[in-house]
């Protein structure tokens, strides 16, 4: 993790200040390709600072929380509790704080409860960035191999959500090598339940 003071000159590399470097433990996981990769450094409700990072776990929907020192520093991490399970934690999410619920929110791809790939972009949100819920399914398509939503990104706007995709849609090369990118509004996402889930795209419905 690299910072830098709010007032300080962007440009100038001594102003930037980096923390040591964690490795990955391949023994913590199950997976042939091992690795933790685009973490969100986020505020804890301490104050504190986390970067959570999604997990290439083959378990699916679990993240890793690495704490930063306030001095930033120094990086640590307890693999005995320090991984949590996220829906969407094996693809790359954003993490931002909603000072009207004061909870987390994020869009992810869950991929357990059906299985899925990049096929399901789902609505979750914390308290304390540990527990995490799947509020409601936004998107799904139920093939998998050249449908997807990943990689989004998304911000607050009142009471909605606005959001930009790396989508894959028909005519993909495969879920992955999306050929779209694509904008959406939530409207009223904190209201949002699983009752407001629409239906499996794909299915004529």
């Amino acid at each position: 993790v690299v910072s830098a003071p709010v007032d300080a000159d962007l440009l100038d590399a001594a102003n930037w200040t980096a923390t040591n470097r964690l490795h990955l433990d391949p023994a913590w996981i199950e997976s042939d390709r091992p690795g933790w990769l685009e973490g969100n450094v986020v505020v804890t409700p301490e104050g504190g600072l986390v970067d959570i990072l999604r997990v290439n776990d083959d378990r699916g929907d679990t993240a890793a929380i690495v704490r930063i020192s306030p001095d930033g520093k120094t990086l640590t991490f307890d693999p005995e509790r320090d991984f949590i399970d996220f829906p969407g934690g094996r693809t790359k999410f954003t993490i931002r704080y909603d000072p009207v619920s004061k909870r987390y929110w994020s869009l992810a791809n869950k991929q357990r409860d059906p299985a899925a790939y990049r096929n399901v972009l789902a609505i979750t949100a914390s308290a304390d960035l540990r527990q995490w819920t799947v509020e409601s399914i936004i998107l799904r398509h139920v093939e998998t191999e050249h449908h997807a939503w990943q990689y989004v990104d998304w911000l607050f706007d009142g009471d909605d959500m606005i959001v930009v995709s790396r989508t894959a849609w028909d005519g993909s090369h495969n879920a992955h090598d999306a050929n779209y990118f694509t904008f959406h509004r939530i409207e009223n996402f904190r209201d949002l339940t699983m009752a407001d889930a629409p239906p499996w795209l794909g299915r004529g419905e």
